[in-house]
């Protein structure tokens, strides 16, 4: 019966170490480009298969990163998880994901769980943590990174994403500078603490401006095209003369326009609607949705790539890392 290929083998095949050829496999990040190539050619070649068992006996390492998404029925996420696998399959790390459903004591339960299966790092979608959470990573040294919103004082290693207040804040002084919209109103999730951060940058620039900020309706559960619409309904409902609704998800933006076609409202004329995040719909609906882009593979890469390092034993020049946002003017307002 023919053996299976060894580290050994694929060293000498190359006339290089063992110690390089490990290297190579196990933490790409510390060889030259020329020489990962070098070494995949020659594994594919000889059909090296690692031992993720004794590698993981041997180094107290799984080469597994965790990453933790609110939900796997938001959109908002599926391009932060494309971002992160493609580092981590760059890298040769095996990705593992869970899903927390906007609960922190679900956040917490889950790492724990992670933590007994001596995972490598994490990369939480989240900056608002139990306290527990925050101790028992800082306490066990491991590597985390936090992505989405910047704040000032990160409870981990880094921290990456936008200024959700600043896009926020930039949105609604739109509609009430360049569009002259009198009467906003809010329609947000209780479920994200993002979604708390435009809720505060829409007071602020309603109260700066002297306008009423009771017109704040809350979805309750996750946000979906039905939520949406059901929100429109409630808003013009309680304010019939409601000229802008701010939505802090495309989807129930989304939701809403298509309850205006089923209404007669001319979406844009009277009535502004923006959403946030421009998803993929956003383009394409009618009328298409003024909305903030989020550059949210980007941040996922990113993150990916910062934790790597860490893991690799360096430190990345930045820790905080604010990357733009772009607000998208289309037809909705």
């Amino acid at each position: 019966m023919k053996r299976r290929t060894t580290i050994d083998d694929i060293a000498k095949a190359l006339g290089v170490n063992k110690s390089t050829v490990s290297r190579g496999i196990n933490n790409p990040s510390l060889v030259s480009q020329e020489m990962r190539t070098r070494i995949e050619k020659m594994c594919k070649k000889m059909n090296y298969i690692p031992n993720s068992i004794a590698k993981s006996l041997a180094s107290s390492s799984t080469n597994s990163i965790v990453l933790l998404i609110p939900s796997f029925s938001n959109d908002v996420f599926k391009e932060v998880i494309d971002g992160v696998k493609e580092i981590c399959d760059q890298y040769n790390y095996n990705l593992l994901i869970s899903d927390f459903s906007y609960t922190p004591l679900e956040e917490q339960r889950i790492i724990e769980k992670y933590m007994q299966q001596n995972v490598d790092g994490f990369i939480l979608t989240e900056t608002y943590h139990t306290q527990k959470t925050i101790d028992l990573l800082n306490t066990a040294h491991i590597p985390t990174i936090e992505l989405m919103h910047i704040y000032e004082n990160p409870h981990f290693l880094a921290n990456i994403g936008i200024n959700q207040y600043a896009a926020a804040e930039y949105l609604v002084r739109f509609l009430v500078n360049d569009k002259q919209r009198q009467h906003i109103a809010l329609c947000s999730s209780w479920l994200d603490s993002r979604a708390l951060l435009r809720k505060m940058a829409w007071e602020d620039v309603l109260t700066a401006h002297n306008l009423p900020t009771d017109r704040h309706f809350t979805v309750q559960g996750k946000t979906s095209f039905v939520s949406g619409a059901e929100a429109l309904i409630e808003i013009l409902y309680q304010w019939p003369d409601t000229d802008a609704i701010f939505f802090v998800n495309d989807d129930i933006a989304a939701g809403a326009i298509m309850e205006c076609s089923r209404r007669g409202i001319k979406v844009g004329k009277d009535l502004d609607i923006v959403g946030f995040n421009d998803l993929d719909f956003a383009k394409v609906l009618n009328p298409t949705l003024t909305t903030i882009a989020t550059p949210r593979f980007e941040i996922g890469k990113l993150g990916a790539q910062t934790l790597i390092q860490f893991l690799s034993g360096q430190t990345p020049e930045q820790q905080t890392i604010e990357l733009p946002f772009k607000f998208i003017r289309r037809q909705s307002a």
